[in-house]
């Protein structure tokens, strides 16, 4: 199932459940971990146990009641087994903690296919496995690895398919409002119940966010007189109550871990950001159309291959305006822009240089499919007759990545390579006589004996299949899915047990197509 798809979902559970739209669109390794809703709201909610700590008391108590028998909401999710292709029973014998230690330890990288039955893993609607009760621990295990990817439109549909008044939900839901530019409604929910707030700057932020400023500012003076808010945190929150009175003194250093308020605040105030790159989920701001060219292309690319979003906002970030300089996203917005003039000029010579061009400044970022998705639909229009070489082996490789297998099968070079010809084979292409079999590529060999009838090679292979054979269906996924975490560079062993667990639990399609990406989006190996 394609990201976009996802995303459709999400915006459609969104809507249902809650009368909202999906949210706009806004806009390396980070430069530290997110504290999930730790300081912004509650300075250490135990999302494993579903208590939160001793605070300053700052309205009525919380008052929590679980009525006897009432059901874990670890069955929620925006994809029923119908759509989502996974069983209802999902776990199995898989206890709710097993199931939990294995979503939060899952690695979830590897090929852009892989990273997709992810997410779709998090989004599914499941039986709660054994042990789940109403702390949601699962749910909330889920929704935290949503956040970690910058998934913040998926992780708000699951939220609000429940219960945002939930503490753990409420407190990640109030980030999610704040780093999408949509904090009014968590901010009204903490208005109309202050008991979901046990800390003041969340309190001060909302007042101020409603346009009650003296309130806020009488709010922040007495938590202050008390102890009750860190001084880093005071001056924030005074200098995002009045700048005016912080002209001409120096800028503060971003604090690290850098919350959520804490980004959304000094964003606000103008305050430089922390070097280094930040957390995916930081990103969603940059996405907007009047964000500089260079950090739009750059928040949407690292999206794009984290799985939180699809190609349609990268590709709109290449084309949105003259490339400043060469080098780095510059030149791949500008390849994008001179494919698109080739295609818009139909003259098979201009696309034939264009494409290749495109295809390795992506192609070298991890950005190939994301390149297939965007063009698929144009490349299957092309006249096969028109390519060859180069530019035909790219518009094979490109309409396979893409989903359009029909189209492919029309550009088959006259002697495909062998990772070509394995490909082919993986999607029922026909071949000529003399293509050449996988013996020569250790990796394209692990691929067509994944789908081989032959009895488990290792102990590996023999584990996985004794997993699915119990019902285990979502640990085996998993697992799975950490054997392809290096993606293109997956070792041939963990690649054919990976796909061959996939495929013995009813996953045959994915699997497919995360062979063919696999071996078609690693480096260029010459024809």
């Amino acid at each position: 199932m394609s990201q976009a798809r996802f995303l459709r979902l999400a915006a459609a559970a969104i809507a249902a459940h809650a009368g909202l739209s999906g949210l706009a669109a806004h806009a390396e390794t980070p430069r530290s971990a997110i504290p999930w809703l730790s300081q912004s709201i509650e300075g250490g909610f135990d999302s494993a146990t579903g208590t939160l700590p001793d605070a300053l008391p700052l309205g009525p108590e919380p008052i929590t009641v679980t009525p006897l028998g009432a059901p874990s909401r670890d069955a929620v999710g925006i994809l029923t087994p119908e759509t989502s292709g996974f069983r209802r029973d999902l776990w199995g014998p898989t206890t709710a903690a097993e199931a939990r230690e294995a979503v939060l330890s899952a690695r979830g990288t590897g090929v852009p296919a892989a990273r997709a039955l992810f997410l779709q893993l998090l989004l599914a609607e499941a039986d709660p496995p054994d042990g789940s009760d109403p702390g949601s621990g699962l749910l909330v295990a889920r929704i935290d690895r949503l956040l970690a990817m910058g998934a913040l439109e998926q992780a708000e549909a699951l939220i609000l398919y429940v219960d945002p008044s939930d503490p753990a939900l409420f407190l990640r839901w109030f980030d999610i409002g704040l780093l999408s530019d949509n904090a009014e409604p968590p901010c009204e929910a903490l208005r109309r119940n202050p008991a979901l707030s046990p800390t003041l700057p969340a309190r001060v932020f909302c007042l101020a966010r409603g346009g009650d400023w003296n309130a806020a500012e009488i709010t922040l003076t007495m938590g202050d007189e008390v102890g009750s808010i860190p001084p880093e945190e005071r001056d924030l929150l005074a200098r995002f109550l009045d700048p005016e009175l912080f002209e001409g003194e120096p800028d503060p250093p971003a604090p690290d871990p850098l919350t959520p308020l804490d980004f959304l605040m000094r964003e606000a105030v103008g305050l430089p950001r922390p070097p280094g790159n930040l957390p995916l989920a930081f990103l969603y701001a940059d996405l907007g159309e009047h964000t500089p060219m260079r950090t739009r292309i750059s928040a949407a690319e690292r999206l794009v291959i984290s799985g939180a979003i699809g190609p349609a906002a990268l590709f709109a970030a290449y084309r949105a305006g003259e490339p400043a300089a060469s080098g780095g996203v510059w030149d791949r917005a500008a390849a994008v822009q001179a494919l698109d003039e080739a295609l818009a000029s139909a003259e098979p010579g201009r696309i034939a240089t264009a494409l290749p061009a495109a295809d390795a400044a992506l192609r070298a970022s991890g950005l190939r499919v994301a390149l297939a998705q965007e063009y698929a639909a144009a490349f299957a229009g092309l006249d096969p007759e028109a390519y060859h070489g180069a530019a035909r082996g790219a518009l094979f490789e490109l309409l396979l990545l893409g989903g359009e297998t029909e189209a492919a099968a029309r550009f088959l070079p006259a002697t495909p390579d062998v990772r070509e010809a394995v490909v082919a084979r993986l999607h029922d292409i026909a071949l000529p006589q003399d293509a050449p079999g996988p013996d020569t590529d250790p990796l394209a060999l692990a691929a067509a004996e994944a789908f081989a009838s032959k009895p488990p090679p290792d102990h590996l292979e023999r584990s996985l299949a004794d997993k699915s054979a119990e019902g285990r269906q979502g640990e085996v996924i998993l697992e799975a899915l950490d054997l392809l975490a290096d993606g293109s560079e997956t070792a041939p062993p963990s690649l054919r047990a990976a796909l061959r667990a996939l495929a013995a639990t009813g996953l045959e399609t994915a699997a497919r197509q995360i062979a063919a990406e696999t071996l078609l989006t690693g480096p260029e190996t010459g024809r």
